[in-house]
């Protein structure tokens, strides 16, 4: 079937179309058509892009000017802009590290350094014979103190003499052992006695210095001594 022409447009026709799809003109030669108010168009729900008619509700192609059923003008509906994302808000600043001392620490729990322990610069304190209920005082001011039993004919004078308080039968030695300050701490050291030197019973070995504390026992042949230091 060969197509007519819009004497209006010019625009080809199919035989039969009473009205020109682009510009609505009257096919049937009809002198004029009565532009009626124009009437806001509708989509049909759920899309196609379909243009329906306001005046005869006859679907037309998407982008068609006028209804190819009865010609009215069809208005074109802009695609709706999609809502712009709202921005972004701003980046966090990063945390700072935790320091991995405090990584384990339960928060409101932050463990507090215990107070520096001021380094000694003599030894203090003194020595406790329990079974002679004797207190003897360490020399003032020093670093080392011998502990023995004052021999004059061999010359030996040791710091502290125990042969008034039993050393002689306790077997305690001329030269048995000392007291030594080292780095801020006091030892005691046996000076290769013959009846040996032990700390809360474990037996030193001779010449190793062995770190004491506050009420320890020090025990020199038979003879139990108690550290204190004050």
């Amino acid at each position: 079937m060969s197509n007519i022409l819009c004497p209006s447009c010019k625009t080809p026709a199919p035989q039969g179309a009473i009205f020109c799809d682009n510009c609505g003109y009257d096919l049937r030669m009809i002198t004029a058509v009565s532009e009626e108010p124009l009437q806001p168009t509708f989509m049909v729900p759920g899309g196609g892009g379909e243009n329906i008619c306001p005046n005869c509700q006859h679907p037309n192609i998407a982008g068609s000017a006028f209804c190819e059923n009865c010609g009215t003008k069809l208005t074109q509906i802009a695609p709706a802009a999609k809502p712009s994302p709202p921005p972004s808000p701003p980046p966090l600043p990063d945390r700072p590290p935790v320091p991995e001392s405090l990584a384990d620490t339960a928060i409101g729990e932050l463990a507090v350094p215990p107070p520096p322990v001021p380094r000694l610069d003599h030894i203090p304190g003194r020595l406790v014979i329990p079974s002679e209920k004797v207190s003897i005082p360490i020399p003032s001011g020093v670093q080392s103190v011998v502990l023995g039993r004052e021999d004059p004919v061999s010359g030996i004078f040791p710091d502290i003499d125990l042969d008034p308080h039993g050393g002689h039968e306790a077997g305690v030695g001329r030269r048995h052992a000392q007291l030594v300050l080292q780095n801020g701490q006091v030892f005691v050291e046996d000076l290769d006695s013959v009846n040996g030197t032990a700390v809360n019973k474990q037996k030193l070995e001779p010449r190793k210095p062995h770190p004491i504390h506050d009420g320890d026992e020090l025990r020199l042949g038979k003879m139990i001594l108690t550290y204190f230091n004050k």
